[in-house]
């Protein structure tokens, strides 16, 4: 039995292994999605794992790996995406051996989305657990809406929740073209770097990689990086073929960054909410139904709730708030994002950190890449 690192000649055997021991299909089949999400280099090279039993795959951990901040400084990283060990070795422990092995050159390791049954594990090998990325929900159309929520609603609530909203919806702001990773990394370093205890350091790589150059989805910018901030953001539509929803859409904000930093310690940057407000109402007038939004930190929460955004709860309540937790496909209730962290910066010695001093998102992982491939045309 051994480990040994994923290279691209491996790409066949894997994908034959994951449909036995995972799933028959899935959108990470595609090559170019896959080769993307892990961020195989030219070289064919990853830094994803193997556990190889007599030529045989008999496991897999899927990481994507990165620069983390850490109070400023900077730490080679990863995030663990997926993680499979075939029937036969499942409850051996070869699978932490795997972890084990990926966290020996790495001095930040982050998952998101982990599977339930596996967090008193991540626990007991040293990991931070939070059970949800704060998730900030907003209708734009309420007969859209209410469609998209798991309990049927009165809808002259979400028609005065909406008004409400209106009044601030004054200008619209389009997605602008010609952004850099330069930029973004320069924003990235005024704004977040030195305001949480830890990030993934979002290099200009990072921003060409993750966002401008996605294989999964087309990303939208809006703003400017050196008055209000930017947000990033992508349409959304229901994929519900024998629905009434199908085809419905949806704006994910992905990223809200300010340009003033100053925001996240409770200021108001009246150009961030007119900017914020603005690609709302670029959104209505796409025709989206609703707008929504996931952070580890309630650092922007003020800014949210100025626009009209209201919280969900991890059980989706209130009712009010109740929207869709996805879309591709459509399911009305879905386990939130959850994730787990460790930050070794010694040997031994393990840093606490609080859950609002860390930034991610969903990109920060493999929360935002499609399940279903390839879409309908014309829906990326």
């Amino acid at each position: 039995m051994e480990i040994v690192k994923y290279k691209d000649s491996d790409y066949e055997s894997l994908v034959a292994f994951m449909r036995i021991n995972w799933s028959p299909e899935h959108a990470i089949y595609n090559k170019e999605l896959f080769d993307w999400q892990y961020r195989i280099d030219e070289n064919g090279l990853s830094e994803s794992l193997l556990l190889i039993d007599n030529g045989c795959i008999e496991g897999f951990l899927g990481v994507i790996p990165s620069e983390y901040s850490s109070n400023g400084e900077q730490y080679k990283g990863i995030s663990f995406a997926m993680w499979i060990v075939s029937e036969k070795y499942r409850n051996s422990g070869l699978g932490i051996m795997l972890m084990k092995e990926a966290e020996k050159y790495n001095s930040v390791c982050v998952t998101l989305g982990c599977n339930l049954q596996v967090v008193p594990m991540y626990e007991r090998m040293g990991y931070s657990y939070s059970d949800h990325l704060n998730r900030y929900i907003i209708p734009l159309d309420a007969n859209g809406y209410v469609n998209l929520l798991n309990d049927s609603f009165d809808n002259s609530v979400i028609g005065q929740w909406i008004s409400g909203v209106e009044e601030r919806l004054i200008h619209s702001y389009s997605p602008i073209l010609n952004i850099t990773g330069e930029e973004l990394e320069q924003l990235y370093i005024k704004s977040i770097q030195h305001r949480f205890s830890l990030s993934q350091y979002r290099s200009a790589s990072f921003w060409e990689w993750r966002y401008i150059n996605s294989a999964g989805y087309k990303y939208l910018f809006f703003g400017d990086s050196t008055a209000e901030g930017i947000v990033i953001a992508r349409l959304d539509r229901v994929y519900a073929p024998e629905g009434s929803t199908h085809g419905t859409k949806v704006l994910r904000i992905i990223e809200i960054i300010p340009a003033n930093a100053e925001v996240w310690e409770g200021i108001a940057d009246h150009r961030l909410i007119e900017m914020v407000s603005g690609v709302l109402s670029w959104a209505r007038d796409q025709g989206c139904v609703a707008a929504d939004f996931q952070l580890s930190s309630n650092r922007l929460e003020h800014v949210l709730e100025s626009i009209g955004f209201k919280k969900q709860n991890i059980d989706y309540t209130p009712k009010e708030c109740g929207l869709a937790g996805l879309f591709q496909p459509f399911r009305y209730r879905v386990n939130p994002i959850n994730f787990v962290w460790k930050i070794k910066k010694n040997e031994g010695y393990f840093q606490n950190t609080e859950v609002n001093d860390i930034y991610l998102v969903k990109t920060d992982g493999d929360m935002d890449r499609p399940n279903i491939w390839p879409l309908p045309k014309g829906w990326n």
